[in-house]
């Protein structure tokens, strides 16, 4: 059986977002796994700031991303738990991570500094012409991550067959 101790979920707080944490939330609670919620925040082109008052914005920035990464834990931890039966996790149990940089750069490399299991993000299933040039996400994740990725699509997502 595949064992999930350490369960990474990536989040821009989009539905499919929400869809994930639902999913990564069910799992975790049926292995007493430890979830990690990220959220990638834009950051300054610099690592310096130029005056006092772009630091507090930036403070302010973070600590906004982090009451939004536990709101949205909050509602699908319920969710969840009204649906399954299955107790919510610990406080313990769940970390709140905010980072910058670029998205599935971000999320692989905290994967690795976290020791991640599984990353479980959502997907849009976007298929345009320039994420088959640059590649989403979900695809530099599942391509670069050392460890399990798991992608869940969008409610109601068609099924593609031959």
């Amino acid at each position: 059986m595949f064992d999930a101790r350490r369960i990474l979920v990536p989040t821009d707080f989009s539905d499919c977002s929400e869809r994930a944490l639902r999913v990564a939330l069910s799992m975790a609670s049926r292995q007493n796994s430890d979830v990690h919620l990220l959220h990638i925040s834009p950051r300054p082109a610099s690592g310096t700031y130029e005056s006092d008052k772009d630091t507090k914005a930036e403070v302010k920035a973070l600590e906004t991303n982090e009451g939004a990464l536990k709101t949205a834990y909050g509602e699908a931890a319920k969710e969840v738990s009204e649906a399954t039966g299955l107790p919510v996790l610990a406080e313990t149990a769940v970390h709140y991570l905010v980072a910058g940089g670029a998205p599935a750069d971000e999320i692989v490399r905290i994967a690795e500094e976290i020791h991640a299991d599984l990353i479980v993000l959502g997907t849009h299933g976007r298929t345009s012409v320039k994420e088959f040039f640059v590649g989403s996400t979900a695809e530099r994740v599942l391509k670069n991550a050392y460890c399990n990725v798991l992608a869940v699509k969008p409610k109601g997502y068609p099924f593609l067959r031959d």
